[in-house]
Order: structure tokens, then C-alpha cells, then sequence
């Protein structure tokens, strides 16, 4: 019905309008025409309503045939073609429409608009300046006319029609804000705060004003001025918490961190203010501190607040990372595993649970939050490897090649990859798999061929089996060239020597091995090659220095009593 009562008023307007000129005298249309031009506008709108705008352009055109001079159609017409996204051809309608009925502002609107979109701005801005010289309270025009001036970087004629708004209309927030960032950029702080003054005067009810210009004057270390700020907020102001955290912010600025912190420890104590203000605020204090001494009451403070908002998961989380970086992991722990608990579906949180727990080798807390990480992130590479790399740890070695030979599958990078086979590597030697063992050394070494732990643990166990034994020493000899005090790589590289038999050039690499590390395997390794270059005294007293030191092999005890080498 509304669309219908609207499409009878505009038919009437191009009605009125229905005439023919001929040699300048104004002929009426017939009543047999009208009714003819009636049904082609109503099909018009019709088609235009439906956005058939081929159909309705069709129709305003044989409207237009019949009365050439009907601003009205001309007009549509425009409209029509600015809609299709053809604003050049809509041009010369618009300028019809205006040159037959000149004081239409909803014709000088359109036409602007549609130079608007077509990039004319300065053509457009003339037109909204003619309008606002017809109709001066033109509210619309204004604002148009100064984001045009603002496109063309016209900006003092952009802050005349702002002054011109603002004298019609009173002072208006939306050209505050527009106006304080332009002399934020340009760096005219004294001319922010001006405007911050006119609308606190302007609605001097409104206290988020005032507290935003104390924000900036303190931000911005105008503290005199901040101070006395203050003093007429707290004129107004109930809320006694809010205050008492801006005194600490100018506490702070002017060094006072002592004082600033005791009073933020009490505005922090209510729930006036709310979570998200408390929490930027203790983000910017931590941002400008340099003190330890200060970062730990703000860590204090920081547990009060996530004590105080304990469903507040930016709350846990933060307390954590103050708590990681501290080094006090385990109780970081704890409060990671509460974020994650409010948002399961944040992986740089269980990222941080998972690292902690393998720096502190609890590794069945790793397999548990590695796999339930993985509920929520099934195609992190990274879970997979730790919760594979624990299993493996925990000696569950078919739990670990199960995990870790799925988890490659989504790993590009060829550093994890290496890392991924070299772990692989190590489960199937558990299993007793070397052909698998060895193949995944390989394809650990084409992605990395430097990586130690392959290179060592390929080494070690190709010597173990007395198998391929050129291609150990070679992986053997590159370990210690790069590691020559490693006592962990001197051993390898030893045992290897040893497994070739050259015994001389195996002894010298693990005694500096053994001058290094009080480890019974390789004191045992030692105490073999002195046994195999005819020095059993001194290989019985290293094998029994190994037994003692409780990590030597199960025949520890037989080569002592015996006397003799057991391999």
C-alpha cells in the first residue's frame, strides 16, 4: 500500500508537468495521453522497484518522448543510470532536471551524489555549495560538503563548513572527533584539548568527556592541567574508583611508582570499573616499566585483577606470561591451564603450557594437553611432535610412531621435518626396526643433513649394530669437528672408532670424553678400549667407576668379576 500510494504521488508530480511546447505556447496533453503517459510512469516505477532497471530506463525514455520538458522524468532517468552504475551518462539528466525546476534541492542532492560516484568531487562540491546557498539549513549538504573538501584537501574550507555546522546546529561530536584527529596529525595538541573544552561546555552532563580529556592531558604529560582536571571532575564525579585510578596515572607520569601502584591496588579493589579499562591500563604500566622491583607489585596486581575476574580468560592468560617470563613456570602453568579452560580454541596458550611442561620434563603432562590441543588443532605439526616426542620420552614407542608418523603429514617446513623423521628414527630402533630406523635417519638427513641428534643417534646405533660402519665415522667425524668439546658426541664418535676397530684413536676421544662428563656409559666405553689396548687394571677400575655411578650396562658386573670383556 505504501508503494503504492508513493508511486501515485510521483505520477502526479510528472502529470503536472505534462505539457508540449510549440513555438513557446504550452499545449496540453490530451486526456487521452495522459492517461497513456500515467500507465507507462506507473510501469516505470514498477520496473524500478523490482531494480529491472533496463525495463524501468525504457519506460522513463518514452515518458520523456511525451513530455520533454518534465524535470521530474529527467530526473528519474538519472536516478535510474546512477543505480545501473552509468553516473557519466546520468550527467546531463541531472543538469536537466535542475535546469527546469532550479530551487528542487532533492535534484541538486542527486545530481552531487552522482558526481560523488563517478570521482568528480570538485563538481560535486560546487553543487553542494549551491545548495547550501539556497537552502543554508541544509544539514545533509554540510556534511557532504565537508568530506568532499576533506577528498580534496581543501582543509580550510572543510573547517568553515565545520564552523558553519557547529553555528546552525551547536557542537556536534562526530566534527569534534573528526577535527581532533586532524590536530593529532598534524601535532596541534593545544587546539585537541580546545575542542575537548567546547564540548565539555556543550554538555557539561556528560562526564566521559572529562574523564577522556584528563586521559589525554596526562597521556600527553600536560599534568598541571590534568591535575586541576581532577579536581573539577571530583566536583561531579561519584565514582570515587575512577578518580582515585587517574590520580595513579598522574602519580605515575610524574615518577611517583610507589604511590601510583598503591593507588591502583585500591581502585582495583571495586568493581566500578570494569575489566577491559582495568586491563589496559595495567598493560600500559607494564609497557612503561623499567623497574624489576615495580614489575613485581604489577605482577601482584595483575593476579588481584585475575583473582577478581576469574571467567575473564585475557585475565588468566596475562597473569601466565607475567608468570612464565618471571621464571616461575609452574605457577604460570596453572593459570595458562585456567585460560584455556575459558577458551580452548587459543593455541598460542597451549603452546605455552605444552613448552613449560617439556622444560620442566613433565612429559606425561605433555602427551595429555599435547592431544587434548589437538582437539582443537588438528593440523598443528607441532602438537603432534610434542605429543609424539612424550610418548616417546614415556617409552610408549608405538603410541610415538602412530602420532609422529601422522603428524608429518601436515609439517612443510623442512627444519621440523627433519626433527619429525629424527624422532621417528628413534622409536623404531626402540622397536627394533632398523631398516625403518635407518630409513627415517635418512629422509631426517635430506631435510637436514646437519642436524646433531640424528647425526649423532644414527651414528651411535649404526655402530651398535656394527652395520655400515664408513657412513658412521663419516656422521661421527662431522659431529665432533663442529662439537669438539661435546662429551655426549666425543663418546659416538669414540664408539665408532672402537666398533672399526681403532682402538688407539677410539681411547683418545673417550678419555677426553670421560674428562668431561661423569657419565657411567661412557666411562664403561672407556674402560672397554683400555681393555682391547691390553690395560685391564685400569679398564677394571673404570668399569667399576661406571657400576658405581649406576648408568653402565648389565654386564658391568660380569666384566668386573670376571675380569674379561663382555660385548
Amino acid at each position: 500500500m505504501r508503494i503504492f500510494l508513493f508511486s501515485v504521488l510521483l505520477i502526479s508530480t510528472f502529470l503536472s508537468f505534462s505539457q508540449r511546447k510549440k513555438k513557446d505556447v504550452a499545449v496540453p496533453l490530451t486526456q487521452e495521453d495522459s492517461l497513456k503517459l500515467e500507465g507507462v510512469l506507473i510501469e516505470a516505477e514498477k520496473q524500478l522497484i523490482l531494480e529491472n532497471y533496463a525495463k524501468a530506463l525504457e519506460n522513463f525514455h518514452v515518458a520523456l518522448e511525451m513530455n520533454t520538458e518534465s524535470s521530474a522524468t529527467n530526473f528519474k532517468i538519472a536516478e535510474v543510470l546512477a543505480k545501473s552504475n552509468e553516473g557519466q551518462k546520468a550527467l546531463p539528466f541531472g543538469l536537466k532536471a535542475i535546469e527546469l525546476d532550479p530551487r528542487n534541492k532533492y535534484y541538486r542532492l542527486g545530481l552531487a551524489r552522482i558526481y560523488q560516484s563517478i570521482g568528480f568531487y570538485v563538481d560535486a562540491a560546487k553543487t553542494y555549495e549551491g545548495l547550501v546557498e539556497l537552502f543554508p539549513s541544509e544539514e545533509n549538504a554540510l556534511y557532504e560538503l565537508a568530506e568532499l573538501y576533506q577528498l580534496t584537501g581543501r582543509k580550510d574550507d572543510m573547517f568553515r563548513v565545520f564552523d558553519l555546522i557547529e553555528a546552525k546546529l551547536g557542537v556536534k561530536e562526530e566534527i569534534t572527533r573528526e577535527k581532533q584527529r586532524i590536530y593529532m596529525k598534524e601535532g596541534k595538541l593545544d587546539a585537541v584539548i580546545a575542542e575537548y573544552d567546547k564540548l565539555i561546555d556543550a554538555y557539561p552532563n556528560e562526564s566521559s568527556y572529562k574523564a577522556e580529556l584528563i586521559n589525554f592531558l596526562i597521556q600527553n604529560k600536560r599534568l598541571e592541567r590534568a591535575e586541576k582536571a581532577i579536581v573539577d571532575y571530583e566536583k561531579t564525579e561519584t565514582s570515587s574508583s575512577r578518580i582515585t585510578m587517574m590520580k595513579s596515572e598522574l602519580a605515575w607520569m610524574r615518577g611517583n611508582h610507589e604511590e601510583s601502584l598503591v593507588l591502583l591496588s585500591e581502585a582495583f579493589e571495586t568493581n566500578v570499573i570494569d575489566f577491559d579499562s582495568k586491563f589496559q591500563i595495567i598493560s600500559n604500566y607494564l609497557v612503561m616499566n623499567t623497574k624489576p622491583e615495580t614489575k613485581s607489585k604489577l605482577t601482584q596486581i595483575a593476579v588481584q585483577l585475575a583473582e577478581q575476574f576469574p571467567d575473564e580468560f585475557k585475565a588468566q592468560a596475562f597473569v601466565g606470561d607475567l608468570l612464565y617470563q618471571d621464571g616461575k613456570s609452574r605457577d604460570a602453568v596453572a593459570y595458562y591451564l585456567k585460560a584455556v579452560e575459558l577458551n580452548p580454541s587459543n593455541y598460542s596458550v597451549w603452546q605455552n603450557i605444552i613448552n613449560v611442561e617439556a622444560d620442566l620434563n613433565a612429559y606425561d603432562s605433555v602427551v595429555v594437553h599435547a592431544e587434548r590441543a589437538l582437539e582443537y588443532f588438528p593440523n598443528q605439526a607441532l602438537l603432534y611432535y610434542f605429543a609424539g616426542t612424550g610418548h616417546l620420552i614415556n617409552q610408549d614407542l608405538k603410541k610415538a610412531v602412530r602420532v609422529l608418523e601422522q603428524g608429518k603429514k601436515y609439517t612443510v617446513d623442512p627444519n621440523l621435518l627433519t626433527v619429525f623423521y629424527g624422532q621417528l628414527g628413534d622409536a623404531y630402533n626402540g622397536l627394533k626396526e632398523s631398516e625403518k630406523s635407518y630409513n627415517a635417519y635418512d629422509k631426517a638427513l635430506e631435510n637436514g643433513p646437519n642436524n646433531d641428534h640424528v647425526l649423532n643417534n644414527y651414528s651411535y646405533y649404526l655402530s651398535l649394530d656394527n652395520k655400515n660402519l664408513e657412513k658412521a665415522l663419516e656422521m661421527s667425524t662431522r659431529l665432533v669437528e663442529q662439537h669438539p668439546n661435546n662429551p655426549t658426541y666425543l663418546d659416538t664418535h669414540g664408539w665408532v672408532l672402537y666398533a672399526s676397530g681403532k682402538y688407539k684413536e677410539s681411547k683418545k676421544f673417550l678419555e677426553k670424553a670421560v674428562s668431561l662428563d661423569n657419565d657411567g656409559t661412557v666411562i664403561e666405553h672407556y674402560g672397554d678400549v683400555l681393555f682391547q689396548l691390553g690395560e685391564v687394571e685400569e679398564a677394571i677400575k673404570q668399569w667399576e667407576r661406571a657400576r658405581d655411578l649406576g648408568s653402565a650396562s648389565e654386564l658391568i658386573g660380569k666384566k668386573i668379576s670376571d675380569r674379561k670383556l663382555y660385548e
